[in-house]
């Protein structure tokens, strides 16, 4: 969803970085792997999922339980890479040639119809599936994955109900905090224009 459909480059990766990596947390969130603790993540056991990206984050958060989430939204491109690495390795990307890296789907409709389910529920035609659902559509939304451009401020004030379905307290937090610095990231690249 996130990359152009001319090119197949991924569009507005700063923001879409940032998008990602809520997502791996939201994730691990859901799945009762990570809690909200004095606005920090803290993991909730030490055992692994057995998924090396997830993995990876939760022996890091492990490594410095006292990181605010903020911080945990900085340098956040190596999880683009190993997600792009990831779905070229699963056969669902093919790479093309040139710079910045381009991709195609190897099943391109799968994504134009998640594009469409994301922005039906943006638009309130219908209300998100389940709490993983209003997640993905407030991060492809703020991030500009769908759409002309990353909206960050609208995950709390025009998609509020959208919002208000995830209906996890620790999810909501990495949300809204992926969007606040995206929004403080975006506001530093137009102030650098």
């Amino acid at each position: 969803m996130a990359r152009d459909p001319a090119t197949g480059r991924i569009r507005h990766r700063s923001a879409l970085d940032i998008s990602l990596r809520a997502a791996l947390f939201a994730e691990l969130a859901l799945n009762g792997k990570i809690v909200d603790e004095i606005n920090a993540p803290a993991l909730t056991s030490g055992e692994l999922t057995g998924d090396r990206i997830f993995d990876a984050i939760l022996r890091t958060i492990q490594e410095r339980p006292t990181v605010t989430w903020r911080r945990w939204f900085r340098h956040v491109s190596v999880d683009r890479a190993a997600l792009c690495a990831e779905l070229v390795d699963a056969g669902r990307w093919e790479p093309t040639r040139g710079w910045p890296p381009a991709f195609s789907d190897a099943e391109p409709e799968e994504a134009q119809a998640m594009a469409f389910e994301i922005q039906r529920v943006a638009r309130f035609d219908r209300t998100p599936r389940d709490s993983r659902e209003a997640v993905l559509t407030l991060l492809a939304i703020a991030s500009g994955a769908v759409g002309r451009r990353p909206r960050p401020v609208v995950v709390r004030r025009e998609l509020k109900s959208v919002f208000d379905a995830v209906n996890h307290h620790t999810t909501q937090k990495i949300v809204a905090t992926a969007a606040a610095v995206t929004r403080r990231s975006r506001r530093g690249l137009n102030a650098a224009r």
